[in-house]
């Protein structure tokens, strides 16, 4: 790289739409790990399925004592959601608060490592027996799991941040790239379920290809912070090693530029001016998670049950797939329409159609879900309905949380932009926790 030299009136060039790529990449790679882990369900049912008598009566004479013996799989998808969410909220809203007060770069690699040593020792246990430590292992493994959470919202709302402080096309690389982590999670289950393998196998092959994926992801990130294009758009210092040697090219820069003046940032009066996106935003993922997968996973099909469809492949395609699918178009689109327009009216549109997606709340309670234990009757009983629902309910949840997230930035001063892309992460965490409590309550409506 022999441009060191910054354009004082115009920024550099993205060469190759490489840190556009690497944004795309990075977006991921922050959802990564929830995706694994909710897709992995055949494993988790197998490391913590009921033993046989044999074997309970064999560990209660070793520990000498009675051994009760408790389905952990029935408890498990409710733990695994608040090992999750609550340090990931917790820590996303810290981010939107504290965050910029801290150097960005730093806080984004050891959170990233982080997860990765994580995500290899959760690699690790999946080929160790756990059969004689079950309970032990159920606690070992939510304490991992919040460990990761709070490393990735770290991970998440730093390059979020970041994102913030680009053109608007690169807060949309971000997330699209989240939702084709999703895409991929959901897809390898579906492939693992079509190629027969064992739900241990699967996992194993999920969690180390997770793990060389955000090492991949380590490596991009470095590179896109060497990039000029990278180091305009954020402000800092260009790491070691890449300052202009020559003597008159450091007297050029001083003269060209002005002293910085260090710009004082209020993330209460920052909140103000984006509240309509971050009550839209807010609402956007409280239905989201309100609703799937608690209500949209217990659909039934209405083909023959012995089909391999019904059985099978039902609820992970037209439920998880779908909706990767669905959500990644919608993010997609965003980034190519941008409607509407960041401002005032743009924010109170944004606003309403966030409140509209809560019609998808009843929707998905008529349909055929649970039939014959309903307290809300079966009025969709057919597969294209709730098909038809669920694209459209996975579409508007990419295309409105994108159009909040790239547009809230935009509405604020520059050197706000990056307060204003971590707050708005912060309100997206509490609409997802929000909405995860609440479909407990939903649910009940079934």
């Amino acid at each position: 790289m022999g441009e060191q030299t910054k354009a004082v009136d115009e920024a550099p060039v993205d060469k190759f739409r490489l840190v556009y790529i690497i944004f795309y990449w990075l977006g991921i790679g922050t959802l990564l790990p929830w995706n694994m882990f909710i897709s992995v369900v055949g494993y988790w049912n197998h490391k913590f399925r009921l033993l046989n008598d044999t074997t309970v009566g064999e560990l209660a004479a070793v520990q000498g004592e009675e051994v009760e013996v408790e389905d952990l799989r029935l408890v498990w998808g409710g733990y695994l959601a608040v090992a999750s969410m609550v340090p990931n909220v917790t820590f996303l809203i810290l981010n939107g608060v504290v965050g910029h007060k801290f150097k960005t770069l730093p806080r984004l690699l050891i959170s990233l490592v982080l997860v990765i040593l994580s995500f290899t020792f959760t690699s690790i246990l999946v080929k160790v027996d756990t059969d004689g430590w079950q309970r032990d292992f159920f606690t070992v493994t939510l304490v991992s799991v919040a460990f990761i959470n709070v490393n990735a919202a770290i991970f998440q709302g730093g390059i979020l941040g970041v994102a913030g402080r680009f053109p608007p096309a690169y807060m949309g690389a971000v997330f699209s790239g989240q939702a084709v982590g999703g895409i991929f999670a959901s897809g390898t289950n579906v492939v693992m379920l079509a190629l027969g393998a064992t739900a241990t196998d699967a996992a194993f092959f999920c969690f180390v290809i997770s793990v060389v994926f955000l090492l991949t992801a380590l490596v991009a990130y470095a590179v896109a912070t060497r990039s000029a294009f990278y180091q305009h758009y954020l402000g800092e210092a260009p790491p070691a090693g890449l300052e202009a040697k020559a003597e008159d090219s450091k007297l050029l820069r001083e003269e060209q530029e002005a002293p910085r003046v260090p710009v004082r940032v209020n993330p209460g009066r920052v909140m103000l001016e984006i509240l309509p996106y971050a009550i839209a935003v807010f609402l956007t993922f409280l239905v989201t998670l309100g609703a799937f997968p608690a209500i949209t996973a217990q659909v039934v099909s209405t083909m023959d049950a012995e089909t391999e469809w019904a059985s099978k492949f039902y609820v992970p395609v037209a439920c998880f797939l779908l909706f990767n699918i669905g959500d990644f178009i919608g993010r997609y689109l965003a980034g190519l329409v941008q409607w509407p327009r960041p401002g005032k009216v743009g924010a109170y549109i944004t606003l309403g159609l966030s409140l509209a997606r809560f019609a998808f709340l009843p929707l998905f309670l008529v349909c055929n879900i649970r039939p014959g234990n309903n307290v809300t009757p079966v009025v969709m009983e057919s597969d294209v309905a709730y098909i038809v629902i669920m694209a459209l309910f996975s579409i508007t949840n990419g295309y409105v949380g994108s159009i909040c997230m790239m547009s809230g930035p935009q509405v604020v001063r520059p050197e706000e932009a990056q307060t204003a892309a971590s707050l708005m992460v912060a309100l997206l965490g509490l609409g997802l926790g929000s909405g995860a409590f609440l479909s407990n309550f939903f649910a009940k409506l079934i």
